[in-house]
């Protein structure tokens, strides 16, 4: 549907209409079962296909780590923008096709440049590398002031960092005259709302007045392609910004789909219909919506199955059922809910959705202060309105949380369920005790700021967390796991508490309003943010046409 209405606006443009850039602000990888078969083949020819002028980077692209973007970058006809990655140390990424800092486009003797940004929040929501990244405003205005000395009128910043981040880049920004933004999934519009379901949270553009007076707006379309951003923007022809005007176009079934992408999903959906083999039953909603606010029924499942799966490929002695009873997953790594469907069927697609990123599992012993640093991590950022990623899932803990603490001091009481023992409880966990967990490589690793695991040693399992899960339901169906009080949360956060947004806690051991979701969690969903911006030049005389 995308494909449609910018092939009418560039049909238009070609017939002596406006001149017009198809942008996307990222997150073009991860999030649907035809990604998790065929990765950045499928995402490169479409990309490919829809010709969009310029993309962004996005966190998700890093999911499968550089070794996994790198092809991408190579395999894509367009500029892929980021100014603000210091990839010294990552020379692969250097290297390819597509990748560079900015690009510039003239339409109507009028150059547009286009620079493009990523959140440094990348580098905890995504597998281990070796990117750094800079400050988006200082690499943008470098990136900026060497394209005006390059004679460039105008200049839109393109990228990844979230509403409030942008409304701060058009701010600091004295260069830039337009911020299209993704990554907080932010639904802006002004008027009334074409689809009941969705409210805003402002008006669209938003617009901040910089350190030189300039207003600039700053846009966003949502998230999951549900919309395609809309403007027309008027400038002079020394590049000042004259006025603005559209809003979101709603990607319903009054846009009519061409054929040649229907030909393109016939060419990938053998691989896709593979995934509809039936491997397991539910008798209640599988429900995702609360993983990052709260315990959540599918979080549980999913962590029984890592514990029950792990038991069963190990050869066990009858004096004890296990000998790793603790499992974890992150909220953010939980995608999708599954839903009671007639005869409550699971498909391999289903669960693919739910755990679309391939995850490898790992087992470890850590002290219980380990265990009780990684519970006070999982609420360090919580405030019961942004679902961040690190809010954990569990089996075989029961924590209690009193959230009127500030981070770091939050966690009141947890109780493990005993391993090596014949009949499993609970009882209090010590901080100097050993306990084997059975957790996801990416939060091993250090994802969404896990830190407190480094340098420790762990076992990598054969299982990922997605055959855990599958065999788990084809074992034990049909399953309907219940909120069982694994996570309490008590008291009302103070906002003067609140750390800095991604600040991880670390670990000592080894040595003496509106709730919405943080993008994260690959171990982070699609959130492309696709944008058409339609360009009048007007002169003092004239308006200039083509």
């Amino acid at each position: 549907m995308v494909i449609k209405l910018v092939r009418e606006y560039r049909a238009k443009e070609a017939n002596g209409g406006l001149p017009v850039l198809y942008l996307n602000a990222g997150d073009t990888y991860t999030g649907t079962p035809w990604f998790a078969v065929y990765k950045d083949n499928i995402t490169a020819s479409f990309l490919n296909l829809l010709k969009p002028d310029a993309i962004s980077l996005g966190n998700h692209e890093f999911d499968l780590g550089v070794e996994g973007l790198v092809p991408f970058l190579n395999e894509v006809d367009f500029p892929v923008l980021a100014a603000n990655l210091d990839l010294s140390k990552t020379p692969s990424m250097q290297s390819t096709k597509s990748l560079r800092h900015s690009t510039v486009f003239t339409k109507g003797g009028i150059k547009i440049g286009i620079v493009g940004y990523l959140t440094p929040e990348t580098k905890q929501l995504t597998q281990v590398n070796t990117v750094e990244y800079l400050d988006e405003i200082e690499a943008i205005n470098k990136e900026a002031s060497a394209l005006k000395s390059q004679g460039v009128n105008i200049l839109i910043a393109l990228g990844h960092s979230g509403l409030e981040r942008d409304r701060q880049i058009a701010a600091g920004c004295p260069d830039i005259d337009i911020v299209i933004g993704g990554h907080s999934h932010t639904f802006l519009y002004s008027g009334t709302v074409p689809d009941d379901v969705d409210r805003p949270e402002g008006p669209y553009p938003v617009m901040v007045r910089n350190s030189a007076g300039k207003d600039v707006p700053v846009v966003q379309a949502y998230a999951y392609t549900k919309y395609l951003g809309y403007m027309k923007v008027d400038f002079d022809q020394a590049g000042n910004l004259l006025s603005f005007d559209g809003s979101p176009i709603l990607l319903n079934g009054a846009v009519d789909r061409d054929s040649d992408v229907l030909e393109l999903l016939d060419v990938y959906r053998p691989g896709i219909l593979e995934l509809d083999e039936v491997i397991g039953q539910t008798r209640v909603l599988l429900d995702s919506s609360r993983c990052r606010f709260e315990e959540c029924n599918i979080g549980n499942m999913i962590t029984d199955a890592m514990v029950m799966t792990y038991t069963m490929s190990r050869e066990q002695t009858n004096e004890f059922w296990t000998d790793a009873a603790i499992a974890f997953i992150q909220g953010g790594g939980i995608r999708a809910s599954i839903d009671v469907t007639e005869g409550g069927n699971i498909t391999k697609k289903d669960l693919k959705t739910v755990l679309p990123f391939g995850n490898a599992m790992i087992l470890a012993e850590v002290t219980g202060e380990t265990i009780r640093l990684m519970l006070e991590h999982s609420v360090s950022r919580y405030d019961g309105r942004t679902g961040y990623g690190e809010f954990l899932q569990m089996a075989g803990v029961h924590v209690v949380y009193d959230l009127s603490k500030p981070p770091g001091h939050r966690v009141a009481s947890i109780e493990v369920r005993c391993a090596r023992c014949s009949i499993p409880s609970f009882s209090s966990l010590y901080d100097y005790d050993r306990y084997k967990i059975i957790l996801n490589q990416f939060l091993w690793d250090g994802g969404d700021g896990f830190t407190m695991f480094s340098g420790r040693n762990f076992e990598a399992l054969t299982w990922g967390e997605y055959e855990m899960t599958e065999e788990y339901l084809s074992r034990f169906s049909p399953v309907y796991p219940a909120v069982e009080w694994r996570v309490t949360l008590n008291g009302e956060v103070n906002p003067d508490d609140m750390t800095t947004p991604g600040t991880p806690v670390t670990s000592t051991e080894g040595s003496t309003s509106t709730e919405k979701d943080d993008d994260g969690g690959a171990g982070s969903l699609q959130a492309t943010v696709a944008t058409v911006v339609a360009l009048a030049f007007i002169s003092v005389f004239q308006r200039v046409t083509m």
